[in-house]
């Protein structure tokens, strides 16, 4: 899904994966923990080298396909 967003729209904040995936994720996390596995999927997903961040200010930064 998150490759998906990305080729559709170009680039995403976390907050935006956060929103597409919440409905997805188990109804036992808490947001915390949505939030932590979100994190999580897209760090994982930069380590496989399939996106990467493409700003280091947190704020104005998002991910992006390589």
């Amino acid at each position: 899904m998150i490759i998906s967003y990305l080729r559709e729209f170009g680039s995403g904040k976390k907050s935006d994966f956060i929103a597409l995936l919440g409905s997805k994720l188990s109804d036992v996390l808490d947001e915390k923990q949505k939030d932590r596995k979100v994190n999580n999927l897209l760090t994982g997903m930069s380590k496989k080298e399939l996106i990467v961040f493409n700003n280091k200010n947190k704020r104005s930064g998002a991910w992006v396909l390589i």
